[in-house]
């Protein structure tokens, strides 16, 4: 069967490579797409049964202790002077809704049940300004006691280096 001169056909020369001849291009990629992920598993197994690098063992090791070079199990800071206050940063007097009794006694407490942080004693409660770190166990003399409308008690205390603030209640454990 062979065509004759002037009767239209709808294959294509190229047809004798076989169907499909002309998608060379679509051949290749089809390959590409089943090769590229098995390649790529390959690649993951062998990367994975190399074993963790020098890096990582590394940085799995790492000990911020001997880095820092401090044995000490908390991490505050070391304690420095306190800045002088202002002339006007007393803590403000007392609302008369709120709660404050002097202790005329001279009643000691020590910083306790804060797991080793510490605690913040503070120019007013319950957000004043920052005026000390205090460390575990530091003795404070109690000024007064103070409960705030939303019930927390906060204490006014002087440290041992004569600063004065006030310190959260929970934060504090009798000094005996």
């Amino acid at each position: 069967m062979g065509i004759r001169p002037g009767q239209v056909t709808t294959r294509s020369p190229r047809s004798a490579f076989g169907p499909g001849a002309d998608l060379s291009i679509a051949r290749i990629v089809a390959l590409l797409l089943i090769l590229l992920p098995i390649g790529a598993i390959g690649l993951v197994i062998h990367e994975a049964s190399l074993g963790p690098s020098p890096a990582a063992e590394q940085i799995a090791t790492f000990d911020p202790h001997a880095l820092l070079g401090d044995s000490s199990p908390d991490f505050l800071p070391t304690p420095v002077a306190a800045i002088p206050p202002d002339a006007n940063a007393a803590p403000p007097a007392p609302a008369a809704d709120d709660q404050a009794t002097t202790n005329p006694a001279g009643e000691q407490v020590k910083v306790a049940n804060t797991g080793g942080i510490g605690a913040v004693l503070r120019a007013s409660p319950p957000s004043g300004k920052q005026v000390a770190a205090l460390r575990d166990g530091t003795l404070l003399q109690v000024i007064e006691r103070q409960t705030l409308p939303d019930g927390s008690e906060w204490l006014h205390v002087t440290t041992p280096d004569g600063t004065q603030g006030w310190v959260y209640s929970k934060l504090v454990a009798p000094a005996n």
